[in-house]
């Protein structure tokens, strides 16, 4: 054997020895924002919910997809950035009611079309702020709630279900769920840490739990090299809300949680990420001096994936 090919063995053997140690080092995930860059999302979201009422079911089934474009406005000196957010696509179907941005044709005179696609129409194209730091935590969003503050007003069906209520911080819960909070130390394989909770929502009630993640190892995706993080969810929703002269009150809480991240150490963003969550439980509506018992389940299940740059 020749000294060149001896050197070469002698290398990749220490390599070899020598790599599942480091990988077993402790790390310190931050995202990396800088000024003046875009990042492309496309996002799913996928729920099927199940309401029984005096023994009869109605299913309620909801699809919407996003591409969504941020941009990096600006960093302060502590890491922290300020994002330009904007979806430029939507395309929403709930039951028979259905919108899509690029589409001409619009559903205003049904009484879910009424309520939603104007909230629908301005939150598309429309730009707001997010504030996040190094670790992910969305410390603010601004312009969100001025932006659907006139459409959202005396509209609790089009406040609900277009995901515009809860003012300032439902806002700020909505924008958390593209960003895990990691950990304030190095973690490594195996390790995990939680991300408590508890937040009210005007007009809506009470979310509070805690997202669990953990640092599964090493992976890639689509040729880059990630850290796979997987997430559980324990949530409980207390609701307590007006609809059309109705009360709803009530606890929904997590019967099962299972989620995987891919972060991408290097550049610090999440390359893909996935969540399915399961939830059930008891509320009760108040109309007209009758009370009705609704058992609901429910099942959702959100992607996201980084794009190179917007689909045609």
């Amino acid at each position: 054997m020749s000294a060149r090919k001896l050197v070469s063995a002698f290398v990749v053997t220490v390599f070899s020895l020598v790599s599942p140690l480091l990988a077993d080092e402790p790390v310190i995930f931050r995202y990396k924002l800088a000024k003046d860059e875009r990042l492309f999302y496309k996002t799913t979201d996928r729920s099927k919910q199940v309401q029984t009422i005096a023994g009869q079911k109605i299913e309620i089934e909801t699809t919407q997809e996003a591409h969504l474009s941020r941009f990096v406005d600006q960093v302060d000196a502590n890491g922290a950035a300020t994002l330009k957010a904007k979806t430029e696509r939507r395309k929403v179907k709930f039951n028979e009611f259905e919108f899509d941005s690029k589409s001409t044709e619009r559903d205003t005179t049904s009484a879910v079309g009424a309520a939603v696609t104007p909230i629908l129409e301005r939150l598309t194209g429309s730009e707001y702020q997010i504030v996040v730091t190094p670790r992910g935590q969305v410390t603010d969003v601004k312009g969100f709630v001025e932006l659907v503050a006139d459409l959202i007003k005396d509209n609790p069906i089009g406040s609900q279900l277009s995901g515009a209520g809860g003012g300032a911080a439902g806002a700020t819960l909505a924008e958390q769920e593209s960003f895990i909070v990691f950990s304030d130390k190095p973690v490594k394989p195996g390790d995990q840490w939680e991300n408590p909770f508890d937040i009210e929502l005007p007009g809506l009630g009470r979310v509070k739990g805690k997202l669990v993640c953990v640092y599964e190892g090493n992976d890639e995706v689509a040729g880059r090299k990630t850290a796979r993080i997987g997430t559980t969810a324990d949530v409980s929703v207390e609701l307590n809300l007006e609809v059309n002269g109705a009360k709803v009150t009530g606890t929904i809480s997590t019967t099962s949680s299972a989620g995987t991240v891919q972060f991408d150490p290097q550049a610090g963003r999440i390359v893909s990420s996935k969540r399915t969550t399961s939830m059930s439980g008891q509320l009760t509506v108040e109309a007209g001096g009758m009370t009705i018992p609704v058992d609901t389940q429910q099942e959702e299940t959100k992607t996201s994936e980084l794009l190179d740059k917007l689909p045609e």
